[in-house]
């Protein structure tokens, strides 16, 4: 979203619980799931190392030509020859915009992410908000994220919150032609719709959670004659 300035910090907020869980994270959970750099990321965005927990997806967003997630899921798992069930959605949320697909990573962190998101939205609450992207990125020594700007229809309506969960002085940020650097355990709105980049110019990984927020979604408008449902057999429960 363009929130009028390239950055600003929301605060600190607790973050030691989900620093002790990251601590103890192995690289094959880093790298073991390559969903989102292979199919949902980006070129820019591709550089990093992802736990994905919610992601926001649209058939206008793949040129597969695939109508359903779960498809693109089924696809991308069986081309690599596995199991497509251990990556499927467990649930979905329907915006005005694009479906909220919760992805199965969310159950082993939702105990220590859940209190991290209130806190970190908190400023930006509304009554009808939905949080329609969270990551556990990580930007590894010596990463670079081209400078780029966010094109994706959310990026539009959704708040970009940045939760610094590393002590990374290396690491420059670049939005709108100004260098900016992160302090861990601060959200930050991130402003998205401008042109960014990210060096870590240090060994030391960076790792951000990111939170995206859509403060105001409008009504959801459902077509009683879309009765489709995915090829692969598997249709993830609507939750709203």
């Amino acid at each position: 979203m363009d929130i009028g300035v390239p950055l600003k910090d929301l605060g600190a907020i607790d973050v030691d619980g989900l620093l002790g869980r990251i601590a103890d994270l192995t690289e094959d959970d880093w790298t073991g799931n390559t969903f989102r750099q292979d199919v949902l990321a980006s070129g820019a965005h591709a550089v990093t190392d992802n736990i994905v927990m919610k992601t926001e997806w649209h058939p206008s967003a793949s040129s597969t030509g695939l109508q359903h997630f779960e498809d693109l899921v089924f696809v991308w798992a069986k081309e690599r020859g596995l199991s497509p069930d251990p990556y499927m959605p467990i649930a979905r949320e329907d915006t005005d915009v694009w479906p909220v697909y919760t992805m199965p990573d969310w159950d082993r962190f939702k105990d220590i992410l859940g209190p991290v998101v209130e806190q970190a939205i908190a400023p930006l609450r509304t009554p009808r908000g939905v949080v329609t992207r969270l990551a556990l990125v990580r930007l590894r020594g010596g990463g670079h994220i081209a400078p780029h700007i966010d094109g994706q229809v959310m990026a539009t309506r959704a708040h970009r919150l940045h939760v610094s969960l590393s002590s990374t002085p290396t690491v420059e940020y670049k939005i709108d032609g100004r260098k900016f650097a992160m302090q861990k355990g601060h959200v930050y709105d991130f402003n998205n719709r401008v042109r960014h980049s990210v060096k870590n110019k240090g060994k030391q990984h960076r790792i951000n959670l990111f939170v995206d927020y859509y403060p105001n979604p409008g009504p959801v408008i459902r077509n009683p004659m879309d009765i489709s449902v995915p090829l692969s057999g598997r249709r993830t429960p609507v939750i709203n």
